[in-house]
């Protein structure tokens, strides 16, 4: 089951989304401007957010707020990421107006999200938001960051009625003070450049079977053009994939339009990879599906 928004003032871009599904998701400011002036603007965000996890019946894992842009860890078991998203930054913006007497738009664009799969990623996903300020410079360990949710997980008092710690923990043990004590270090120990890159993906974090259940339940609806390339085609496999091992002229074409019309890869893109001049990717293709003679 899964269900398909289109939200006005988001970039009017359709989201795929399902119940119970694990989002890493962020949004920046515009132009890369501050969306925090003070704590106090903080403290009103985490307010907002408070509201909307409870108003949406979000369970929300991880959260960390930078100066110019926020990261959440977020499942959504109604399925309703982007009415979250768009109730969290539009109340904001019009408080952070109305707060420092300004107009206009003060997220850029429309948010961003990753989805996560829980079963390889999730523990990783957390600690790649609470690792932020460090990542950026701004702190050498994550617990001298107020800001973000680590302190709330990593200590027995301080977290906020509205994260949820328990899933984290519990993936470390079932008494809660060895579960502090082992997150703690797991963090320390940090993540590997590969995952944190797939993670600021807007695409998908996952494993092998994570991406075939995906394929799976977006099926039909990758010919849905307001959907972004990358949710339509999430779970894709990648390029080097699909042309391994190719072994003739024949097997290259037909993988050739494969890659495009089934996983949604560009013609250049397929051009680049096959070092091939773009037109003779179109003619394959257009000849593959019986365009031209």
């Amino acid at each position: 089951m899964y269900y398909i928004y289109n939200i006005i003032n988001m970039a009017r871009a359709l989201r795929i989304e399902f119940p119970g599904a694990l989002h890493h998701a962020y949004a920046r400011g515009v132009a890369k401007q501050a969306i925090y002036q003070s704590d106090e603007d903080r403290t009103t965000f985490l307010a907002i957010l408070g509201t909307t996890v409870e108003r949406y019946n979000w369970v929300l894992h991880a959260y960390c707020l930078m100066g110019n842009h926020y990261h959440l860890l977020v499942e959504t078991p109604d399925a309703n990421l982007s009415a979250g998203m768009h109730y969290l930054n539009g109340v904001y913006a019009m408080r952070y107006n109305r707060a420092h007497e300004r107009v206009g738009h003060l997220f850029q664009g429309c948010y961003g999200a990753t989805l996560v799969d829980r079963e390889e990623y999730f523990l990783q996903a957390a600690c790649y938001i609470v690792l932020n300020p460090v990542r950026a410079g701004i702190v050498e360990r994550p617990s001298q960051y107020p800001w973000s949710s680590y302190l709330g997980t990593a200590e027995d008092t301080g977290a906020p009625r509205f994260l949820s710690t328990d899933d984290i923990l519990l993936c470390f043990a079932s008494n809660r003070m060895a579960a502090r004590m082992l997150y703690r270090k797991f963090v320390e120990a940090g993540i590997d450049e590969e995952t944190a890159r797939r993670l600021e993906s807007g695409e998908v974090c996952g494993g092998e079977e994570f991406c075939a259940r995906l394929r799976e339940l977006i099926g039909g609806k990758r010919d849905i053009r307001e959907i972004p390339r990358r949710q339509r085609f999430a779970g894709r496999p990648p390029i080097e994939g699909i042309f391994e091992g190719w072994r003739d002229l024949a097997d290259r074409d037909e993988r050739i339009f494969r890659a495009v019309r089934e996983y949604g890869y560009s013609q250049s893109a397929v051009a680049r990879h096959l070092d091939l001049a773009p037109p003779t990717v179109s003619k394959i293709v257009k000849r593959a599906a019986g365009d031209v003679a």
